[in-house]
């Protein structure tokens, strides 16, 4: 009897291989990058880094700031100075302005010359001057020989006037004594009514006569004396204005109003003068020396007389502050506690001018880019903060508030106004 087949279970395998077609497939050896474990990290890393930088690439790029110059801030005495560059200059001086024109004639002293009071400096010649003054010298001639003839010509009616006036003062008294005598004739019956009223009439005209006589001859005096007193003042203006040439024509002679020493006079012979032209200044250094600055005007409400200033040569104190502004300038004038040095005229002298008493303040160095809204650093970056700042002076600004000591500050201009910048 034959027994049952069993089934071959590598014939039934091979057999389900072939149904399913894994029997074409076989192992691959592994990439040669993962059979080294150190080309393995190396492709990690590029992978990484690669991740990084696209991530950057996605965030805002931040703005660098090239040659950027940081100050920290520090505590210290803020002191309230103003550094000044002033020259030196003699306390009393006098400008020599030309105060007539004319033609230099002659010069009769050089630059650096110690001169007196008095002492000739130079002459001027005006021809347009002489000849006003000869036309004048003729009005005053002529007005006064028309006061003469005036005076001539109310002299004669005076007299005239008063001959009329004796003539009709006698017939006057003639008139009274004729009716006089006709009166107590008529009275007695002697001679007619129409006889003395004749002569009572020849009275009263004789007498109307005297008095028009008198009245016209007071109106004439006085049109004669105003006359005459309206041409003296005429003669009087013409006298002034001719005294006035003849001041003017001595000024083309310059003298050296006090003693000293003659400065910045380059006069030559046949320049031509106009009034107001600086010619130069008499310096007198024996009264002393001072310190002339100029001061922007941003600080002129804080200027004061007594302020004290340090300078290498000594202590000084402010004198006077000369309020005309000129170019965004005003001008001080100090003088020394002490005997002043001895500096010569146009010496330039530093200094520094003491606004108020030092105080404990936080300071930071003065830039461009110390604003209200001023960058300070925070690792490699600068970030943007508001902060109070107080008082400049010396090249120092007072913080009174937003900045704690130690804290870098950017004080070079920044390269735009963003909230954050990069350093390089």
């Amino acid at each position: 009897m034959n027994s049952p087949t069993l089934p071959d279970p590598i014939a039934g395998a091979a057999a389900d291989t072939v149904q399913r077609g894994t029997a074409m497939d076989r192992a691959l050896p592994p990439p040669r990058w993962r059979r080294t474990p150190m080309l393995a990290a190396l492709a990690t890393a590029a992978v990484f880094g690669l991740a990084l930088l696209l991530a950057w690439q996605r965030q805002p790029q931040l703005q660098t700031v090239r040659a950027a110059q940081l100050a920290p801030v520090r505590a210290g005495l803020f002191r309230d100075e103003l550094p000044l560059r002033a020259r030196a200059e003699p306390i009393r001086s006098v400008q020599l302005d030309a105060v007539e024109a004319g033609l230099v004639e002659s010069v009769q002293a050089r630059d650096g010359d110690r001169v007196e009071v008095g002492a000739p400096l130079y002459r001027l010649r005006s021809p347009e001057q002489e000849q006003l003054l000869m036309q004048r010298g003729a009005e005053v001639a002529q007005q006064m020989a028309n006061v003469s003839a005036q005076r001539s010509a109310q002299a004669t009616s005076l007299a005239q006037n008063r001959r009329e006036l004796a003539r009709l003062q006698a017939e006057q008294q003639q008139a009274e004594a004729d009716y006089g005598r006709l009166a107590p004739l008529a009275a007695a019956g002697f001679v007619s009514a129409a006889a003395l009223e004749q002569a009572r009439r020849q009275q009263a005209l004789a007498t109307q006569l005297l008095e028009q006589a008198r009245q016209d001859q007071r109106i004439e005096a006085d049109i004669h004396a105003q006359s005459l007193a309206e041409m003296a003042r005429a003669v009087d203006g013409l006298q002034h204005g001719l005294r006035l040439l003849q001041e003017a024509r001595a000024r083309l002679q310059q003298t050296a109003p006090i003693a000293g020493q003659l400065s910045g006079f380059t006069l030559q012979v046949g320049a031509s003068v106009r009034p107001g032209d600086r010619l130069g200044r008499i310096d007198d250094p024996a009264g002393g020396m001072q310190l002339a600055a100029e001061v922007d005007e941003y600080y002129l409400p804080r200027l004061r007389a007594g302020q004290l200033a340090t300078s290498a040569d000594g202590p000084l104190s402010l004198v006077q502050t000369l309020p005309q502004v000129q170019g965004g300038k005003v001008r001080v004038l100090l003088r020394w506690s002490g005997p002043p040095p001895a500096l010569q005229p146009g010496q330039a002298v530093e200094l520094r001018l003491q606004l108020s008493r030092p105080a404990p303040a936080l300071l930071l160095p003065d830039g461009p880019g110390v604003q209200t809204r001023l960058y300070v650093l925070h690792g490699r970056e600068l970030r943007r903060r508001a902060v109070r700042l107080g008082r400049r002076a010396a090249g120092q600004v007072e913080v009174l508030g937003g900045l704690a000591a130690g804290e870098q500050v950017l004080l070079s201009q920044p390269p735009s106004d963003a909230e954050r910048l990069a350093l390089p």
